[in-house]
């Protein structure tokens, strides 16, 4: 329809005037026409106008009226090829419906949508009217839909939905008003919670507004599959059927924001059948580039949607995975005190070199060993020749005058922290200091973000910057367990896809490697260590990069032992590591 394409660039002329700003800050992005075509098409595959013509067809938050404009596109073909078996079918709509009413029939009938905007229900009741031909009695409405009419009392809010789509805006808990979020919390509590974010939402209301058996369909952030704020959400979710779920990973698929999305549709019924995954590998601009439909699916058993975080394994992968989680003995989070690194609240105030240290006379007893995210690799600490002023240990400035007097070129940006502004924190101190007892017990450190497991042994008291996370074995384990052997499981290839099955992947390279997470992973602890041991001691003592990668592959072999791995579970763990 060459019609609906001159719709679709004036609704895009339309979001181009809307500055990237407005947008962010209304979490409103704009979703591209190859995602909107695959999710009506597989959203309306059941739809069947003959059995019911007056099916309800809903976008939650219809902006610019793209989901509306393919669903009408979609309907009016399906008239037009049978229009005298709906008639035939209803005799009632006999005289009422004609080949030339089709379209106001569809608007005035099938097509419902509401959006927060004035200036969109403008737009998307123009488009419907001249899709249609005439004017028509459109049932578009300016509202908020997560807040409009929540006893049902208006006509509008009372109707009960065959079919729900959208994108529904995606902002998060720091963004969001606090009087809002009081509203959110008494209306939404079975999804909503602390740094929820306003799209969780829309689920719940959507699938309130839906009739049993009818379908929901949402493009939205993928991290509700798997943040820790959305626990709830998970768990409301998984009450329904969920048909399918596409997954575009780090692909980019909104040019203006840098958030991983994907497609999840909802059948409201109680269902334990298969879900259909999609996994999309990449994204194209080119005309015809990306092709949903040609991806190949597969299925998963609907256990693996875990209110911890949903695992979406070929059965193949999910298969070793739970190899792996049934061999373990312990948490992380048994094992282990975890500590975030120091937030100084300005690094140039307190981080100087060691030459810089020697000639301005810092005092000795304050200058610390100071390492950054970049520093920590597998097992190995890279050599720093920074310096933490470690201010908190102050008690009387006027003994410590080279360290004052160094931090006071920053004394203006210190005074605008908030802990001085409060009282909390003298000026010369630092933001978050943590504990010195932390940093100073052998530990292990590695990055809050990494392309793979960097986990490394630190036996010399190294204090690190925020970016850094330490691990301290509690009291009852450190006569048992070496963190030798512990770091060599950790950055092991095993527990590395062990890891990536749950972690949040925040880039094509990086994933999250936050507590939440890291503190969950399960690791078998009662093996024979002692030769595992020995043999990250001697890559300690290597400094050859060959010899280093074959003490590397022995480590890896000795632990597909522990873990009782077969051929194939290796040949996974090999390949799904680039090796």
């Amino acid at each position: 329809m060459k019609q609906i394409e001159k719709l679709y660039q004036e609704g895009s002329k339309f979001e181009k005037n809307k500055s990237i700003d407005d947008r962010k800050a209304k979490g409103v992005f704009y979703t591209p026409i190859e995602v909107v075509e695959y999710m009506i098409l597989n959203t309306l595959a059941s739809v069947d106008i003959v059995k019911n013509p007056f099916v309800k067809i809903f976008d939650i938050s219809c902006g610019a009226g793209y989901f509306l404009l393919k669903a009408f596109e979609v309907l009016k073909k399906a008239y037009e090829k049978q229009l005298e078996d709906v008639i035939y079918a209803h005799p009632q709509l006999k005289g009422k419906l004609s080949y030339e009413e089709i379209g106001k029939f569809i608007v005035e009938n099938n097509i419902w949508g509401a959006d927060i905007d004035p200036e969109a229900v403008k737009l998307v009741k123009d488009s419907l009217d001249k899709a249609a031909g005439c004017c028509c009695k459109s049932n578009i409405i300016c509202a908020d839909s997560l807040l409009a009419d929540r006893n049902g009392a208006d006509e509008f809010w009372n109707n009960e939905f065959d079919f729900i789509v959208g994108n529904p805006p995606y902002i998060g808990h720091k963004a969001v008003p606090n009087e809002y979020k009081t509203l959110l919390y008494q209306h939404y509590r079975e999804v909503y919670r602390d740094k929820s974010d306003i799209s969780y939402c829309f689920f719940q209301r959507g699938l309130e507004l839906l009739k049993p058996g009818g379908i929901l369909s949402f493009i939205t952030s993928r991290y509700f599959m798997e943040g820790p704020s959305a626990e709830q959400l998970r768990s409301y979710i998984t009450e329904f059927d969920v048909e399918e779920v596409v997954d575009f990973g780090d692909c980019k698929v909104f040019a203006d924001a840098g958030v991983s999305v994907c497609i999840i549709s909802i059948k409201k019924q109680q269902d334990d059948k298969m879900v259909k995954v999609r996994k999309i590998e990449s994204w194209g601009k080119a005309p015809g580039n990306l092709q949903i439909e040609k991806t190949e699916p597969f299925y998963i058993e609907k256990r693996v949607l875990r209110k911890e975080g949903w695992l979406l394994l070929k059965p193949e992968a999910l298969e070793l995975f739970d190899t792996i989680d049934r061999n373990a003995t312990h948490e992380v989070r048994e094992v282990f005190d975890s500590y975030q690194g120091i937030i100084t609240g300005c690094d140039k105030a307190f981080v100087l070199t060691e030459q810089q240290a020697m000639q301005l006379g810092i005092e000795q007893e304050l200058l610390k060993p100071w390492i950054k995210n970049s520093h920590v690799e597998k097992f190995f600490i890279k050599p720093s020749d920074k310096f933490l002023i470690y201010s908190n240990l102050i008690k009387e400035p006027e003994h410590y005058p080279k360290a004052i007097a160094f931090a006071e070129n920053h004394k203006t940006k210190l005074l605008q922290r908030r802990e001085c502004q409060r009282g909390v924190r003298q000026w010369y101190q630092l933001q978050w200091g943590r504990n010195t007892q932390c940093f100073e017990a052998d530990k292990l450190v590695y990055p809050y973000k990494a392309a793979t497991n960097r986990f490394a042994v630190d036996k010399q008291g190294m204090y690190c910057s925020a970016d850094v996370y330490s691990l301290v074995l509690k009291d009852e384990f450190k006569s048992i367990y070496s963190l030798e052997y512990i770091a060599a499981l950790l950055n092991s290839k095993v527990i590395e896809f062990y890891f990536k099955c749950i972690a949040k992947k925040i880039s094509p390279e990086f994933y999250d490697y936050y507590p939440n997470k890291v503190l969950t992973i399960k690791l078998k602890l009662n093996g024979s260590s002692k030769a595992i041991e020995e043999l990250v001691k001697l890559l300690y003592k290597t400094q050859k990069s060959t010899e280093r990668k074959c003490i590397l592959q022995t480590i890896d072999r000795e632990i597909y032992k522990i873990y009782n791995l077969t051929e194939n579970q290796i040949k996974i763990i090999e390949n799904s590591a680039g090796e």
